[in-house]
């Protein structure tokens, strides 16, 4: 059944994707390259407008599990290396779902080399996401919830569908968000708004998310692309782009050596806290519960 939403998913993708192409090419707009290094991603390439969109298709809810982390962050390094790119979208192609944060099975009676290499790719997406010498835009298409939230937040700007829920929620399952996870909504939404979210695990509606700062814009779902790549565009138009990622960088600076600086420190915390019995505990319950949900 999973490999039937998967290739459902995939297939979507495709099916847009020629849609796309036949519209830019009615436009008069240089066609856009298609290629794609793994099933899991499609990535478009428009010479004309100097933006990639990267397009996660990994079904049914596109999770984080390692290797499509290391998919991403491969991907990622790719499009950074390539002159001909100035921005970047990142979205999903799995329909009603952005990405549904970390794949627990990941770290469910694992052995602990396996969740430090876990741990590790993570660390490794997330500070070449957020320090990216690229403007990024999250089109935000679906529910974003824990791990699906911090890759929004780590782009630089966020439009998102209305309807859908976003947010940390980690400690409802047993976990505690690390310190770059809250170093980043901190960042984003301020200290106290953090607070007020993180401690609950609560997940806001896309419409209370632009009210906190979370999003930078609701639209509705048929214009959340496009408006991500207008948004995108503006960004660096007229702007040096070296100029613009030191800016970033400074910015963004302390919050991303504070993890490079204790890196180590950080993946054995989450290694001992993965595999303490009672986390081990809360998430099997978790995934159980899940199980027990009736099917929609």
């Amino acid at each position: 059944m999973l490999g039937a939403v998967r290739t459902l998913c995939k297939g979507a993708a495709k099916r847009e994707q020629a849609s796309r192409t036949v519209a830019l090419q009615m436009r008069g707009i240089a066609a856009t390259r298609f290629m794609s290094g793994s099933p899991n991603l499609v990535i478009e390439k428009n010479a004309t407008t100097k933006i990639a969109t990267l397009r996660m298709a990994n079904g049914p809810v596109n999770s984080l599990g390692r290797p499509f982390i290391e998919e991403l962050t491969a991907a990622l390094k790719e499009l950074e290396s390539d002159t001909s790119v100035n921005g970047l979208i990142l979205t999903s192609g799995c329909k009603k779902v952005f990405s549904a944060g970390l794949d627990l099975q990941e770290i469910i009676k694992p052995e602990p080399e396996n969740v430090r290499a876990f741990w590790f790719a993570m660390q490794e997406l997330w500070l070449t996401l957020y320090g990216s010498p690229l403007a990024t835009v999250a089109a935000v298409n679906g529910a974003a919830p824990a791990a699906g939230c911090l890759l929004a937040m780590s782009c630089d700007y966020r439009v998102m569908a209305p309807d859908y829920v976003i947010g940390l929620n980690e400690t409802r399952f047993g976990l505690v968000a690390p310190t770059w996870f809250v170093d980043l909504t901190v960042n984003t939404i301020g200290h106290r708004q953090a607070e007020k979210l993180l401690f609950p695990g609560t997940l806001i509606m896309s419409q209370e998310a632009l009210k906190v700062g979370m999003v930078d814009e609701v639209v509705p779902l048929e214009n959340v692309e496009a408006t991500a790549l207008e948004r995108c565009a503006a960004a660096f138009k007229g702007v040096d782009m070296q100029a613009r990622h030191e800016t970033k960088c400074s910015i963004r600076g302390a919050a991303m050596d504070r993890l490079r600086t204790n890196r180590e420190a950080d993946l054995q915390w989450f290694v001992d806290f993965a595999m303490n019995p009672v986390t081990q505990n809360h998430l099997s319950r978790y995934m159980e519960a899940l199980k027990a949900k009736p099917k929609k």
